[in-house]
């Protein structure tokens, strides 16, 4: 999932377990798997293959806790479950939430990008169903994420551990992951530039995440064909998105179920 689902879901998990004070940095680190990989030497591969702890942290890296409930989500939108192991190979028959619901559109995606002349393979389309899946759920739950104030949250929590709790973050980092403490600073000097309130509003539409999809996958934004072409492929998805509340039913079980704990001070 996104940034802003995983904030929206953190939120939630927050007000059901009745913790009203924390500090904003929590946030940042629930999306850093996801943030880390802005440096050009750090992949996804990396920030989600680590092993996953959900019952005891060290008391020195409580924070870490927000990580893991990221995997979690993650884990629930990939595979369906919490993975202790991650596959070594990409599973098309995955039956995580975003893959279950990307399958309508797999023919859709292959015959675009044949149209294109861009033709992909069976497995990559695949992966790019479960991706225009994550990547329209933002707007499917926009009115919820609207009325938690989610964008400004981020905004704010990604400034504010730039400002005031670098030094905690990057020590907990490092712990987690190894990365080195000046990779790490890039990574969030550069999100409290990138990650603004606007900025994050004007991706906020079908068309910003068309623009986003073009630019990942190397489709140039001022051609119609492919604007339309992708666009159709987003909308299709929305459709599929029937019941928004499913995945939060999910995340919530599985917080139950793995014992996942926020620890705040």
């Amino acid at each position: 999932m996104l940034m802003l689902t995983h904030t929206y879901l953190l939120q939630n998990v927050l007000e059901r377990a009745k913790i009203e004070k924390y500090d904003y940095d929590i946030f940042v680190y629930n999306i850093i798997p996801d943030l880390l990989t802005i440096h050009p030497n750090i992949n996804s591969q990396q920030t989600h293959q680590i092993k996953r702890l959900f019952s005891s942290y060290p008391p020195q890296y409580p924070k870490s806790a927000y990580v893991m409930f990221h995997l979690l989500v993650d884990d629930l939108a990939h595979y369906g479950s919490m993975c202790s192991d991650i596959p070594a190979q990409f599973n098309p028959d995955s039956r995580g939430y975003s893959y279950l619901k990307g399958k309508p559109i797999i023919s859709s995606i292959l015959d675009f990008h044949k149209k294109v002349n861009r033709e992909i393979s069976y497995n990559e389309a695949v992966y790019r169903s479960h991706l225009i899946v994550e990547m329209i759920y933002d707007l499917v739950i926009y009115d919820q994420i609207d009325t938690r104030q989610s964008i400004n949250l981020l905004a704010d929590a990604v400034s504010t551990t730039a400002d005031n709790y670098m030094e905690e973050f990057i020590t907990t980092i490092n712990w987690l992951y190894g990365f080195c403490e000046e990779d790490i600073r890039d990574v969030v000097k550069k999100a409290a530039v990138y990650l603004t309130a606007e900025r994050m509003h004007k991706i906020m539409s079908v068309e910003g995440r068309v623009r986003l999809y073009a630019y990942k996958f190397g489709l140039r934004n001022d051609n119609q064909s492919y604007f339309g072409g992708i666009k159709d492929l987003f909308l299709q998805a929305m459709d599929l998105l029937d019941d928004d509340e499913m995945f939060l039913r999910e995340t919530n079980k599985a917080v139950s179920d793995y014992g996942w704990l926020p620890p705040v001070r």
